[in-house]
């Protein structure tokens, strides 16, 4: 058996290779949530899910647009999740975010967009995210393999079904699933759509949540170094919009890579 061969029967069989690449990626995709004040009290809600991003030294989170526009930005507080297991606050005054904002809002929230947003975070809250989570190097140069590799995708978010939350509380699950999506493009912008079965064991009916999580392609080999299988990812989409359920299937959105450099030249030449 050729080593793709042998790779390729470890994605699809039920070892752990699927559960290490979604660790891995999950160390630069965050749920996100507003906090509001009510009457001294916090009030938590679920806003999306974010990928840390930086590029040409600017720290923030990419996001749907809709995420930032319909709930975070009138929030007191934007959280961010930082590890799994332990209770923990991670909490930054929205007041402090400068936020870069693709969208056609008029038109309303509709499945071309745009939408997708940069959310630049104050530079003292970037070592205590480090100190947990990964930022994703948006203009880092393609990992040389030397090797072949067999390509997968990977849509991170956050489902909120999957979640539990009260007032002041939450506990949620940042999910990895791996998809097969196609390319397309309509204007300037470019997508990613991808179908999922929302019947299969452990999928969400809805991708509520999902908003703003990353779209990865990610490329699986075996190290010539080591002999161990190992992977290369890059993020090359944001999650913005989800189909209605037809026959417990529905397809989901993403924008594509030249939208997020549109975005992310827009925060550099504003910054």
């Amino acid at each position: 058996m050729s080593e793709l061969s042998e790779i390729e029967a470890m994605l699809r069989g039920s070892g752990d290779l699927r559960q290490r690449i979604v660790r891995n990626l999950g160390s630069s995709t965050v749920a996100l949530f507003a906090v509001f004040d009510s009457h001294g009290t916090d009030l938590l809600k679920l806003a999306g899910t974010g990928t840390l991003a930086v590029v040409d030294g600017l720290y923030g989170i990419l996001t749907a647009a809709h995420v930032w526009e319909e709930v975070l930005k009138s929030a007191v507080k934007m959280g961010i999740t930082l590890t799994d297991n332990i209770n923990h606050r991670y909490l930054m005054d929205v007041s402090a975010i400068v936020a870069t904002v693709i969208t056609d809002s008029a038109y309303g929230w509709n499945e071309w967009g745009p939408d997708i947003a940069f959310l630049r975070i104050p530079s003292e809250f970037v070592g205590g995210i480090t100190a947990f989570q990964v930022f994703e190097d948006l203009k880092k140069p393609p990992k040389p393999l030397g090797v072949e590799s067999l390509e997968c995708w990977v849509a991170m978010g956050t489902p909120e079904e999957l979640g539990t939350f009260t007032q002041t509380h939450a506990a949620v699950q940042i999910s990895g699933d791996f998809v097969d999506p196609q390319s397309q493009s309509r204007g300037e912008h470019d997508y990613y759509d991808f179908e999922v079965n929302t019947e299969r064991a452990g999928m969400p009916k809805s991708f509520g949540g999902f908003s703003g999580g990353g779209l990865w392609r990610v490329l699986v080999y075996q190290s010539p170094l080591t002999g161990k299988v190992d992977w290369a990812q890059r993020l090359k989409g944001v999650i913005f919009w989800q189909s209605p359920l037809v026959e417990g299937r529905r397809m989901i959105r993403c924008h594509g890579p030249n939208s997020i450099l549109s975005l992310v030249q827009k925060a550099i030449s504003s910054s």
